[in-house]
């Protein structure tokens, strides 16, 4: 039997009364904590928001290995069904610790798949009750409330209000997303997947006859205004998903032939109706549109996945490496775009890039797994079972959260085909828990442990040493990417504003404090190294006369970065501003060449050479043609336009 549905009757609905029980609702809680934060606190993608979660996390651990203590369940049985992953998750350790050019940037990803891991363990072997897990998903739906709100304030009154993520510094939504919803999250896609994740089980609770009449009132609602918000994004890939979610549905939903067909036919009509007033009435609406069907917007993705797929062909067993596929793309010589992507905006393809034909083999083979093992019992359970009170017909339960997990799951395969889920730890863990519901409800637990005296001290032990060394590896290196990342952007303001000219240094002092901080956490951070470096150079303003040490310590530290990853462009470009401060022209050239080398269709790189090549008088040819490739790049550079004019006058 399942472990979800004891048709037994030796379990009682909420679970019997033991400290095995009392300490599963605690896990319980600790796991909608967790979904629940991670979805409030901006999708967990801000490393200053996410480390909120590392400390639950722990706990969750510690739980665990206190319930495996406490539970005296006799032959005590576990689900051996998230081991199948284990292979995938280890695959990423040794690409990320082995193999990785930016192994700083792939220890983000590496930690973002334990965490996923994890929260996969204790739910599948934990929530041992229809209780418990009726809780847990009324927990993670709950979020949806704050992100709708904040939707539709985003639209209809502030269209450049950003939720509140508990950062230490205050937070601007993009410019490029004004008048977009983004909810919760940081952008207009996040929140855009994480309604279709969760919309497909609302509508099955809602238009099954399971649940209350009450309730599926109430979840027939909550997906309208899902559907609402999502029309909010004024995004068009959600739009795909929601019609081949809109077909599929009511044939998980309804008996009768008729029925579907109709069912589909009604779904389809109601999303054109409902795309009709944007279309006719909003202007940003036929603008994004214009731009998709000319290649900039939502088109881009056709360049993203086109170098993802070559970067794949050009390492396609073990991929370029995790957390590189920025850097392949800024590097690479076939594409270039103004901004910089983190990822493909395609999760299979990013896999395959940065993890290779084993990476996808070792993600895909469980998954599959899983989902054929979920559908032959979807099949094989009744669709209607008869009340005793002789009321009529209901969805018994194991096919009911069958249904709903099915539902969830397929939103959250095609959500991965067009946004970036595992770069949104929020949308990751909602996709497990449906992964989980699949699980509990078609796999029996038959993984049998020991119970001993010993064992049971043995297994709190264990959680907590797993607890302790999660959390000082995980957090060590999320403060460090944080303070990074703080520096990085108050190091841009001095700059742009031209702080650091007035001779005033507390500001640079205080930023190179920051660097320093992240540099003690995370010695092997490339990006901070760089950074120390760019704050060492802008001292010069304060104090022209020291040029020559301020020059050298700067290039020490680009030097640190460059041993470090010897093929990211930005460690060369540097290398070559420190080395032209302190004077040294031949390897200031050397080092800027090299960035170019590597960089050939990036903006900055082009700046950079330009702006070294401008201070001589000879080379103002080379100077001028140098800008305006990284304008042709970059067209809202301004740096490089203020250059380009001042070359021109000169």
């Amino acid at each position: 039997m399942p472990s979800l549905i004891d048709k037994s009757g030796k379990i009682a609905y909420y679970g019997q009364v033991s400290w095995g029980n009392l300490v599963d609702w605690l896990v319980t809680f600790c796991l909608g904590a967790i979904i629940a934060l991670s979805a409030l606190l901006l999708g967990g993608v801000r490393p200053d928001t996410h480390v909120l979660l590392l400390p639950l996390f722990a706990c969750l651990m510690v739980l665990h290995g206190l319930w495996l203590a406490v539970e005296r369940e006799e032959p005590k049985r576990l689900s051996y069904v998230p081991v199948f992953f284990l292979p995938f998750v280890a695959w990423i350790w040794i690409n990320v610790t082995g193999l990785s050019p930016t192994a700083w940037r792939g220890w983000y990803e590496l930690i973002y798949a334990l965490e996923a891991m994890i929260f996969l363990w204790v739910l599948v072997n934990n929530v041992r009750t229809r209780a418990h897990l009726w809780m847990l998903i009324t927990i993670a739906i709950s979020p949806a409330a704050y992100a709708i709100f904040i939707g539709f304030y985003q639209f209809l009154q502030n269209p450049s209000k950003l939720a509140n993520s508990y950062a230490e510094y205050v937070l601007t939504l993009s410019p490029e997303f004004f008048g977009q919803a983004t909810g919760s999250f940081a952008d207009p896609n996040s929140f855009a997947a994480f309604l279709l994740i969760l919309l497909p089980a609302l509508l099955i609770a809602g238009l099954v006859p399971r649940l209350p009449v009450i309730l599926r009132v109430l979840c027939l609602y909550i997906g309208v205004m899902f559907l609402i918000s999502i029309f909010l994004t004024q995004l068009f890939w959600p739009l795909i998903i929601l019609l081949i979610v809109l077909l599929i549905l009511p044939w998980a939903c309804f008996l009768k032939p008729s029925r579907r067909v109709w069912g589909s036919l009604l779904g389809v009509f109601l999303l054109a109706i409902a795309l009709l007033p944007q279309a006719v009435l909003s202007p940003q609406f036929k603008t994004r549109a214009v731009q998709a069907m000319g290649g900039e917007g939502e088109a881009v993705r056709r360049i993203l996945w086109q170098e993802a797929l070559d970067i794949t062909l050009d390492a396609p067993i073990t991929g370029s490496g995790g957390g590189s596929f920025s850097v392949e793309f800024e590097q690479s010589g076939r594409r270039s775009l103004e901004k910089l992507p983190m990822t493909p905006h395609n999760d299979y393809l990013l896999i395959l890039s940065e993890y290779g034909a084993l990476g996808g083999v070792l993600f895909l083979l469980p998954s599959l797994l899983v989902l054929w093992r979920a559908i032959r019992h979807w099949r094989a359970e009744p669709d209607r079972v008869r009340l005793k009170s002789g009321e009529g017909a209901i969805m018994p339960p194991t096919k009911f959260f069958l249904s709903i997990g099915l539902a969830g799951v397929l939103s959250f395969a095609l959500c991965m085909f067009s946004s970036f889920v595992f770069y949104t730890p929020a949308l990751t863990l909602y996709g497990v828990l449906f992964f989980s519901i699949l699980i509990k409800s078609s796999f029996r637990r038959r993984l049998r442990i020991p119970h001993g005296g010993r064992m049971r001290l043995g297994y709190l032990c264990v959680g907590l040493v797993l607890a302790v060394g999660f959390y000082s590896i995980s957090a060590s290196r999320i403060k460090a990417q944080a303070l990074e990342l703080n520096a990085r952007q108050r190091l841009d303001q001095v700059v742009q504003l031209g702080i650091h000219r007035s001779g005033n240094g507390d500001l640079l002092n205080e930023i190179i404090e920051l660097y320093q901080a992240a540099i003690l956490l995370d010695p092997d951070n490339a990006d901070a190294w760089i950074g120390l470096s760019a704050a060492r150079c802008q001292l010069f303003y304060r104090n022209p006369a020291n040029y020559g040490q301020i020059g050298m310590r700067a290039s020490n530290f680009a030097q640190r970065a460059i041993e470090l990853t010897e093929t990211y462009w930005m460690a060369w470009a540097q290398l070559g501003i420190a080395e032209g401060l302190v004077g040294n022209e031949i390897e200031a050239e050397a080092a800027l060449t090299r960035a170019l080398e590597l960089a050939p269709n990036n903006g900055n790189a082009h700046y950079y050479w330009a702006a070294y090549l401008s201070h001589f008088s000879e080379r103002r040819v080379e100077a001028i043609a140098s800008v305006q490739r990284a304008l042709e790049i970059s067209p809202n550079h301004a740096a490089a336009r203020k250059l380009q004019q001042k070359l021109r006058i000169l």
